[in-house]
């Protein structure tokens, strides 16, 4: 599931940059497939310049981006990143079928309530070839905040975002609905007009053939003298009745539409809007 498909993706970035103004916390969010979909908000110098400007320092972050919560042995919430700081991320899952179709990920920000080891964070420097002076220079710039509030300004996030992104599926799911009904109720009425005008038809033809055949009655008592007579009125009968077939024919073919489209309205409601497969009747026999 592409979650562009049914998101406006400017209406996402208005709710993260909102976020971001309000809690000075970094924010980035990304799709399924770990793909960023929005631009970065509030992200540091320590983060964007430092770290993410090398080769491995970025390396590091995607990885950390991606699979965060899977090092962390947690599904969401807040956890610290390769480089010491504190991160967060939210999958947004689809209540209706379970499905991850984006990540609310960010953060970038020190406890306040703990020490800063610049030891490990001067090795981290090294690692990713950054000067050891700078990068601390960078790291003392990075917003700091108790951890119970920079979790709780996490879930605000992510609850905010999940709501707004099933809202929007549902709608979508909801127009995908309506247009298979819409299709199919066109469809329904189509063949019913039909069936009308072919009722008519058949009521026509019938009053013809009960002539017919009190007339083919009455040329048979008189065989002998009428058989002509007979024969012709006998055909004309025998057309009339291959009409009527062919009428009855068509009606047994338009309740068999009228059954597929109300099986494909049915299997759109359970189906959250898809199209019902097509049957091969050939491969069942």
């Amino acid at each position: 599931m592409d979650i562009k498909d049914f998101i406006d993706l400017e209406e996402l970035e208005k709710i993260q940059l909102a976020w971001a103004r309000a809690t000075g916390l970094a924010s980035i969010f990304t799709d399924g497939n770990g793909n960023y979909i929005t631009g970065e908000q509030n992200f540091t110098d320590f983060c964007t310049k430092m770290t993410r400007g090398t080769t491995e320092g970025l390396r590091r972050c995607v990885d950390s981006d991606q699979h965060g919560l899977c090092k962390a042995g947690i599904d969401e919430g807040s956890y610290m990143c390769h480089a010491g700081l504190m991160d967060f991320a939210y999958p947004i899952r689809i209540r209706a079928t379970g499905e991850v179709v984006m990540t609310a990920i960010g953060g970038q920000a020190l406890p306040s309530d703990t020490e800063v080891d610049e030891a490990k964070f001067r090795k981290i420097a090294n690692e990713i070839g950054v000067d050891e002076d700078c990068y601390i220079e960078a790291l003392h710039k990075v917003p700091t905040m108790p951890k119970e509030k920079f979790q709780a300004s996490a879930e605000l996030l992510g609850l905010v975002v999940d709501n707004y992104v099933n809202q929007r599926y549902d709608e979508y799911i909801e127009h995908k609905k309506m247009t298979v009904f819409s299709a199919d109720l066109e469809k329904i009425n189509g063949v019913i007009d039909r069936i009308e005008d072919n009722s008519k038809k058949l009521t026509k033809i019938a009053s013809k053939q009960g002539i017919l055949a009190l007339n083919s009655a009455i040329e048979a008592a008189r065989l002998g003298t009428a058989g002509a007579s007979f024969s012709i009125l006998a055909k004309q009968e025998s057309d009339l009745s291959k009409q009527s077939g062919e009428i009855y024919a068509q009606i047994g073919d338009d309740i068999a539409i009228i059954s597929e489209a109300v099986n494909e309205m049915n299997y759109a409601f359970e189906n959250n809007g898809e199209t019902a497969p097509e049957i091969n009747l050939e491969e069942l026999l």
